[in-house]
C-alpha cells in the first residue's frame, strides 16, 4: 500500500557492557598474574643484591620467565584442543603460585631461574587464557571487546600497583622481600573454592557470517584467514609491552645510579609508575567506550606519545623530582598499550580469536625476553643511563608499525549489522 509508513531501522550501537561471575573470574586471575610480573620489575634489584648478580644475570630471570611464557604460547593451540578453558586456568594459576614460591625460597640462581621458567609457563597460560575467553565473551562487538580488555588491564594495575608497595612495606617492617611471593599462592586458596564452579564457557553473540563458539572444539575451519595488517599488529603489541617492561625492570636501577636512591627506596617507587598506569587504565575504560578500530588506532598514537615524553623526563632528568614524575607519565603512556593494540590485532583475524591472541602473546613473550636481557648486558658494558636510552628506540619503532598497519586493508565486515566478527584469542 503506497500510504503505509515503512518502518525504519535504526543502529542501536553496542549493546550494555556486563561484568558478570566468568568476566570476574577472568580479571581475578589477570589481577594475580600481574602481581606477580610486575613484582619482578622491584624485587629483581633486592635479588640481584642477595644473591651477588650481575645485571646480565638479573635480567636473565626475565628472560627465563618470558622463555616459559614463549613455550606456552607455541603450546596453547594444541593444549586448547584438549583441554578446556575451566583446566587451563586453574592448572596455570596453581604453576604460576608454584612458581613465586619456588622464586621466594631458591637460594641459588640456578633454582631461581628455574622458578621463573616455571611461572613464565603459568603466568603466560593464565593470561593467555583469561583474555581469550573475555575476547570472545564480549567479542560480538569491538567496542565491548576492547573495554573488557582495558578493564581486565585496569583490574591487574590494581595488583601490579600493590607489588612495590608490599615490598617496601616489608623491607620498611625489616621483613625478607621473598615474603611478597607468597601472596599468589594465598590468592589462589582464595579464589578456587569461591569459583571453581564457573565452567569458563564464553557465551559471546556471534555476528553474522562467524561460527558460534564452542566449548573444547578447535576453531572453525570456516573462519576467516587473518588480515595483511595482522603480523604488524601483532608486532606493534609486542614493541609496545617490550618497551613497558624495560621501564619496569630498569626504571629502578636507573634511578639507583642516576638519583642516588637506595635499592629499597627506588622499588618503592615504581609504585609511582604502576599507579600511572592505573589512573590510565581507568581512564582507558571510558575512552574505549564504543570505539572502532580507528578510534582505538588514535589512542594508541596518543599512548605512545605521553609515554616518549615520560620516558625522556626519566631518562634525562638533572632532578629526583622530574625523574619521578617521568615515572607517572611513563606509566600513563603506557597503561593501554596492551589492550588496545591486542584488540587490534585481534580484529584484524576474524573468528580466530584463541589462534590470534597466541601468537600475540609469542611476539609480546619473544620482546619481554630479549629487551630486558640486551638492556641488562649494555648496562654492564656502558652504565645503566646509556643503555637505558636504546630502549626510547622501541617507540619510533612502534610509531611506525602503528602507521604502516593503519595503510594495510582492514578485514571486510560481511556482517549487515556492522558488527566486526570476532576473533578468538
Amino acid at each position: 500500500m503506497t500510504g503505509a509508513s515503512v518502518p525504519v531501522t535504526r543502529d542501536q550501537g553496542p549493546p550494555a557492557f556486563v561484568r558478570d561471575r566468568l568476566t570476574a573470574t577472568a580479571y581475578g586471575g589477570l589481577a594475580v598474574y600481574a602481581y606477580v610480573l610486575y613484582a619482578l620489575g622491584p624485587l629483581l634489584p633486592l635479588l640481584r643484591q642477595d644473591l651477588r648478580l650481575s645485571y646480565a644475570l638479573m635480567s636473565l630471570h626475565s628472560t627465563a620467565f618470558a622463555a616459559g611464557a614463549m613455550l606456552t604460547n607455541l603450546l596453547f593451540r594444541r593444549l586448547r584442543t584438549r583441554l578446556d578453558h575451566r583446566v587451563l586456568f586453574w592448572s596455570a594459576l596453581a604453576a604460576l603460585a608454584l612458581g613465586s614460591l619456588l622464586l621466594a625460597t631458591g637460594l641459588s640462581a640456578t633454582v631461581t631461574l628455574a622458578a621463573a621458567v616455571l611461572g613464565g609457563i603459568g603466568g603466560a597460560l593464565l593470561q593467555t587464557t583469561a583474555l581469550a575467553v573475555l575476547a570472545e565473551h564480549h567479542g560480538g562487538h569491538e567496542s565491548l571487546r576492547a573495554r573488557a580488555l582495558v578493564e581486565a588491564n585496569a583490574a591487574a594495575s590494581v595488583s601490579a600497583l600493590a607489588a612495590p608497595l608490599v615490598i617496601s612495606g616489608l623491607e620498611s617492617a625489616g621483613a625478607a622481600w621473598n615474603w611478597c611471593l607468597v601472596l599468589p599462592a594465598l590468592a589462589l586458596a582464595a579464589l578456587y573454592p569461591a569459583l571453581r564452579a564457573e565452567p569458563l564457557r564464553p557465551n559471546a553473540t556471534p555476528s553474522a557470517g562467524t561460527a558460534p563458539p564452542t566449548g573444547t572444539a578447535p576453531e572453525p575451519a570456516q573462519a576467516d584467514r587473518p588480515s595483511g595488517s595482522f603480523p604488524l599488529r601483532a608486532a606493534l603489541c609486542g614493541l609496545v609491552v617490550g618497551f613497558e617492561f624495560c621501564l619496569a625492570y630498569y626504571a629502578a636501577p636507573l634511578l639507583t645510579d642516576t638519583a642516588h636512591l637506595t635499592d629499597s627506596q627506588a622499588s618503592a617507587a615504581l609504585a609511582l609508575f604502576y599507579g600511572g598506569e592505573l589512573v590510565g587504565r581507568l581512564a582507558g575504560s571510558r575512552l574505549t567506550a564504543g570505539a572502532r578500530a580507528a578510534r582505538s588506532a588514535a589512542l594508541v598514537a596518543g599512548s605512545l606519545t605521553v609515554a616518549a615524553t615520560g620516558f625522556l623526563a626519566l631518562w634525562l632528568a638533572s632532578t629526583t623530582w622530574v625523574a619521578l614524575l617521568g615515572l607517572v607519565l611513563g606509566g600513563l603512556g603506557v597503561a593501554n598499550l596492551f589492550p588496545l593494540t591486542l584488540s587490534l590485532a585481534v580484529s584484524a583475524a576474524p573468528g580466530r580469536t584463541d589462534q590470534a591472541t597466541a601468537r600475540v602473546q609469542l611476539a609480546v613473550s619473544t620482546c619481554i625476553m630479549l629487551a630486558p636481557l640486551l638492556l641488562g648486558t649494555l648496562s654492564d658494558r656502558l652504565g645503566v643511563r646509556s643503555a637505558f636510552g636504546l630502549a626510547g628506540l622501541l617507540l619510533p619503532l612502534a610509531a611506525a608499525l602503528l602507521a604502516t598497519g593503519r595503510r594495510r586493508p582492514a578485514p571486510v565486515d560481511v556482517s549487515p549489522s556492522g558488527v566486526t566478527p570476532h576473533v578468538r584469542h
